[in-house]
């Protein structure tokens, strides 16, 4: 432990001095559930639903199919609450230390942890749009008081009534405006607070770019420890509330 205890005083450090941090999520900040791998939820949404066939071919020419392998998955995720790493970000922001929160997780967690500005690369469930009249319906307004289980799937658009997608970015989509302007951020970041990424995801791997500062918190090994300033193997929830600690004891 004490190893880690230093390296979270040298990632307070380049904290304390930073202009610009940028935080980058992945699913594995749901390492804090202490829950095997497999059975992360956002891990498991891609693990078990072969992205080969749940693309936008498939949603496009048959909804119900597609809500019925992808329902119980989406379901699971919207009922996921914040944890320490959402919280903790969302406090780093309020303080002024952290100016954005890129995100490869769905779940639209750091938003309803507090954060304000953050960019999800591969959308988000907590709202959908429907295809046929381009409607954009909050997924809160059409489940109401109702638990998620007792909700019918797929939803249909109140205007049209037709399948809503849910807004996550599929395969066959097109890269989502907030890659490209998560690229920006990476371009203005002086440091870059990599937790848990998921290095599935190729383009995703590009986001750091320049940035010479990036500080890893991570369980395992992730090809972001490469040329990394700081590399820290632990829970990342954990590790996050030791970095809030540090910066209280500085005060």
């Amino acid at each position: 432990m004490g190893q880690v205890d230093e390296k979270v005083k040298t990632a307070v450090d380049l904290l304390e001095k930073s202009n610009y941090t940028v935080a980058f999520t992945g699913p594995g900040i749901f390492a804090e559930s202490d829950l095997p791998r497999e059975d992360h939820p956002e891990e498991s949404l891609w693990k078990m639903v072969d992205p080969d066939e749940f693309t936008i071919h498939r949603y496009k020419e048959d909804p119900e199919s597609f809500y019925e392998e992808g329902a119980p998955y989406f379901s699971m995720l919207y009922r996921l609450e914040p944890n320490n790493v959402h919280r903790v970000l969302a406090e780093l922001e309020k303080r002024g230390l952290l100016k954005a929160v890129i995100t490869q997780n769905i779940d639209g967690l750091h938003r309803k942890a507090g954060s304000k500005k953050v960019l999800k690369l591969h959308g988000t469930i907590r709202s959908a749009t429907c295809t046929h009249c381009e409607r954009k319906i909050n997924i809160e307004d059409i489940i109401g008081d109702r638990d998620i289980e007792d909700v019918s799937f797929p939803l249909l658009c109140p205007g049209c009534g037709k399948p809503l997608k849910p807004d996550v970015v599929l395969p066959g989509e097109p890269l989502p405006p907030a890659y490209y302007k998560a690229r920006d951020e990476g371009r203005q970041a002086d440091l870059m607070l990599v937790i848990g990424p998921e290095p599935r995801f190729e383009q995703d791997l590009e986001l750091p770019g320049e940035c010479k500062n990036i500080v890893v918190i991570a369980s395992e090994a992730v090809p972001f420890d490469r040329g990394a300033r700081v590399v820290i193997n632990g829970n990342p929830g954990k590790v996050m509330n030791l970095l809030l600690k540090e910066l209280d004891r500085r005060k």
